[in-house]
């Protein structure tokens, strides 16, 4: 695509096909995302034939949440200080490791739990410090009204593999126990090695490049000698450093009424997941239900991420937020006074169809307002605060289900629904700020 085309349409349809490093970045990310999906499956099930019991497989997945709960806001501060493409590029290495260490025991025999514990916390902790690096990187190599599309052909790829690695996975453990762990880990070496060619060794600048149809300033006459500049303040402390993203979301009006939006999204979606899946598999014919409501709402996910670009073109962007929980609403409502099981699943599709736009929408509005220099900061700081209260949905969810019925159920997340459409429209227009120097790219075209 020339030029002229790109600033006809604002740049947002030239290219994040033509832009090499976003193409490494994601064909990466693509392969150690399908990794990480089979190995999620395929651990538990090789401690359980292991012989281990299935409460100490639940505990795995409790240390998970656990351990990012923890290393969360940090690996926001080390993102914000550390050069970002070598934390990547470190985290898949840690993972590789990992990978290839459980590998390699379970050819020798069954899997230790100790192992297991180890090695999910290596991950998780790798993770927490991989995603808002990973991020920052896609700010440097994406022009900002690319941005949406970027976020949304990533939360594709996220779906895409959630819907194919736990098959993969389930298929390979099948065959030997170690396999679906070995290819993890190659998995990982292709992504460290796809991010360690996203930039040229001999880059000559970050900035990004010049064009000549604009005029360069007039270059300003040296400043006279004067009085020696005063002192600056003294760097902040550790305390100050690790509440900033915090703070930064409490005094932005949006972030702030934002935050608590996707915290009560958070929790209702869980509820309703869990609702899904205790309230309707134990029904005759509800485990078929059930794997058809998943089922159609990884497929509508991934729809909905691809369609994200061109929703926020076209909607507000409190009638784009409001769009979902008021569709899952009006659905929620309809299976309540029908006691419609298809009308319950239905919600759940049409929640999974929306959420992605929601979220790359949301996403996109902190790539252009957060400063490039809290951006990891403030985004482990949101993703904090929106999960904090998750753990508790599943255990909501049963109560609820105990306590009345499936039709309650419904009409308790449909009334939940129906009041965050309505918070949607009152979050406030959200402030810009400067985006941080994009890395050079080179067309392919």
């Amino acid at each position: 695509m020339t030029t002229e085309a790109v600033r006809a349409d604002g740049g947002r349809t030239s290219v994040l096909r033509h832009n090499r490093q976003f193409r490494l970045l994601w064909v990466g990310q693509t392969l150690s995302g399908f990794g990480s999906s089979m190995a999620g499956v395929a651990l538990p099930l090789v401690l359980l034939a292991g012989g281990h019991p299935p409460t100490s497989v639940a505990a795995v997945t409790t240390v998970v949440a656990v351990t990012g709960l923890l290393v969360r806001i940090p690996a926001g501060i080390l993102s914000d200080h550390q050069d970002q493409r070598r934390l990547v590029i470190a985290c898949d290495l840690v993972r590789l490791v990992v990978s290839a260490s459980v590998a390699l025991f379970l050819l020798a025999g069954p899997l230790p739990m100790w192992l297991a514990i180890v090695a999910v916390i290596a991950s998780a902790s790798a993770m927490e410090v991989f995603k808002p690096s990973q991020f920052q990187l896609i700010r440097r190599v994406v022009r900002s009204e690319q941005i949406p599309s970027a976020v949304s052909l990533n939360q594709a790829r996220a779906y895409g593999v959630s819907m194919a690695g736990p098959a993969a996975g389930g298929l390979l453990v099948g065959v030997y126990p170690a396999l679906p762990f070995a290819v993890d880990a190659v998995t990982f070496l292709a992504s460290a090695l796809c991010v360690a060619a996203m930039v040229s060794r001999k880059r000559a600048a970050t900035a990004p490049p010049k064009d000549p149809a604009v005029p360069e300033p007039a270059m300003a006459p040296p400043a006279p000698p004067g009085p020696e500049p005063v002192r600056q303040a003294p760097a902040a402390g550790f305390r100050d450093r690790l509440t900033v993203g915090f703070r930064h979301l409490a005094h932005d009006p949006f972030l702030r009424r934002s935050t608590v939006f996707f915290s009560g999204m958070t929790v209702v979606f869980s509820m309703f997941g869990s609702a899904l899946m205790l309230g309707v598999g134990d029904r005759p014919g509800g485990a078929a239900a059930v794997g058809y409501a998943f089922s159609s709402a990884a497929m509508a996910g991934l729809l909905g991420s691809l369609a994200a670009p061109f929703l926020q073109r076209r909607l507000p962007l409190p009638v784009l937020v409001a769009s979902g929980p008021a569709a899952a609403g009006a659905l929620l409502t309809l299976a309540w006074l029908s006691g419609s099981t298809l009308a319950f699943v239905a919600a759940f599709s049409a929640m999974s169809l929306l959420v992605p736009a929601i979220n790359a929408a949301v996403v996109s509005v902190m790539a252009t307002s957060v400063p490039p220099e809290i951006y990891g900061r403030v985004t482990t700081a949101n993703d904090f605060v929106v999960q904090l209260l998750q753990p508790c949905a599943p255990l909501a969810a049963a109560l609820l289900l105990t306590t009345s019925s499936l039709a309650v159920t419904a009409l308790v997340l449909a009334v939940s629904y129906l009041v965050l459409a309505l918070l949607a429209f009152t979050l406030p227009t959200p402030t810009a700020a400067p985006i941080a120097p994009q890395e050079p790219t080179r067309s392919d075209a």
